[in-house]
């Protein structure tokens, strides 16, 4: 996986397109949301994941006249990622006039990178003579800290957070007298707990939240293991973290997907309503669009990343809209495949015997037909819109069967079979 999309160097979009743009990435840093601009028809992804993949090396370099140091074993160094970040964010920093508040380029030494494949964000902790800070970059961004701000530590301990983004990144320092520490996620609808490592040299840690941080509060505590709520568990409110030095689109792409039609209309409130974050938002394209008796639900692509936003009046008890986004967080890449959704209006969320199950999946672009077999002598045929399909799942009174399996047919516009095969039903 890679985060080149293939687009352009920079180059000129309409102000208007820009603006927005820009004020997308930057909510969700802490501060309250701002209202959109429309995007102009002239301009036509609960469990917390801290992950980064180990590839060329188990040694950080210090500076020179300084020797190797053995890597935390619970982080990792991927270089190139680390050298791709950091050029992405030395250039947005001179872009921007900030590069003379921070040591120069060459000084820069990474420490670790977070960077699950599931993702387009990477985070890059990185040193230069006596500053630290951060480093993220996803598709078409870049976000640094400021290593010059003083950190806001949580009362009674030494844990600050230095940055936040749009993207969901959490990073910053953590009290050196923790071993590990627990970071405590509560939104409107939902909370969540993670166990995060403590990267030794300048104790930092780096969490991937999957909930807004704009639209979350955080605490923490020292990581014991002990079942408990988040005040039993992680007592101290984690302050908003100082603004960044920079966070700027740095690859502009060259085209913002349309959001005046039926799915991209949804879609945009979608993701707006959504708790999650989706990195890179504004340049997804929508596939197809599933709708029922208040909800609706959309799949969506960026390159070879999926996501699935559904929701409405009708999600849960019919009192208020709510809306989920899910991300396709597989490593397998098979032309054809089921994405993850949830039931909607079900008991479970409160709902009275509405319940709906999307079945929603991708294929080839060029495939224009999926046939489905659900047994039973149930078949039929989903919608579907460049590379992505969908249909509401028909009703069944048989017990729930864990294996079973959904056969599935898929042709082109000229009637070749593209893919035979079977997809999981749950």
């Amino acid at each position: 996986m890679t985060d080149d999309l293939g687009l352009p160097g920079r180059r000129e979009l309409p102000p208007e397109v820009l603006d927005n743009l820009r004020m997308s990435l930057r909510e969700g840093m802490g501060k309250p949301e701002r209202r959109r601009w429309p995007i102009a028809a002239a301009a036509a992804a609960v469990v917390l994941v801290l992950a980064g993949a180990l590839v060329t090396t188990v040694l950080i370099r210090e500076p020179d006249r300084q020797g190797p140091v053995v890597a935390n074993p619970d982080f990792s160094l991927d270089r190139p990622k680390a050298e791709e970040a950091m050029n992405r964010c030395w250039a947005a920093l001179q872009t921007r006039g900030r590069a003379a508040s921070f040591p120069a380029r060459d000084a820069w030494v990474p420490q670790f990178t977070v960077a699950p494949s599931w993702t387009s964000v990477t985070v890059v902790a990185v040193r230069a003579g006596d500053k630290t800070f951060f480093c993220e970059t996803t598709s078409i961004t870049v976000t640094v800290s400021d290593p010059d701000t003083v950190p806001s530590y949580a009362t009674g301990t030494k844990t600050a957070a230095l940055l936040t983004s749009h993207a969901g990144t959490v990073a910053g320092v953590a009290d050196p007298g923790w071993e590990k520490m627990e970071i405590f996620s509560r939104t409107a609808d939902s909370t969540a707990s993670s166990e995060v490592p403590i990267f030794r040299n300048g104790n930092l840690f780096v969490l991937l939240s999957q909930s807004k941080p704009s639209r979350t509060t955080y605490s923490v505590g020292p990581y014991t293991g002990q079942p408990g709520d988040g005040v039993t568990v992680a007592p101290h409110a984690l302050r908003p973290a100082p603004e960044p030095a920079v966070t700027e689109i740095d690859r502009v792409p060259p085209v913002v997907p349309d959001r005046g039609t039926p799915a991209g209309e949804f879609f945009q409130t979608c993701v707006e309503g959504a708790a999650e974050p989706l990195p890179d938002v504004d340049v997804y394209e929508t596939g197809t669009l599933l709708e029922g008796d208040d909800v609706k639900v959309v799949a969506a692509r960026l390159g070879d990343r999926f996501v699935v936003c559904q929701g409405g009046l009708g999600y849960r008890d019919g009192t208020s809209e709510y809306y989920r986004l899910f991300s396709d967080q597989t490593t397998e890449r098979r032309p054809v495949r089921k994405l993850s959704t949830e039931t909607l209006g079900g008991s479970e969320q409160g709902g009275a015997d509405s319940a709906k199950n999307p079945f929603i999946g991708i294929v080839p672009r060029t495939a224009t037909t999926v046939k489905l077999d659900f047994g039973a002598g149930k078949k039929v045929d989903a919608t579907v819109t460049d590379g992505t399909f969908a249909v509401w799942r028909p009703e069944s009174t048989e017990a729930m069967d864990p294996n079973a399996q959904v056969g599935v047919v898929v042709l082109d516009a000229g009637g070749k079979t593209l893919h035979e095969g079977t997809l999981p039903l749950y």
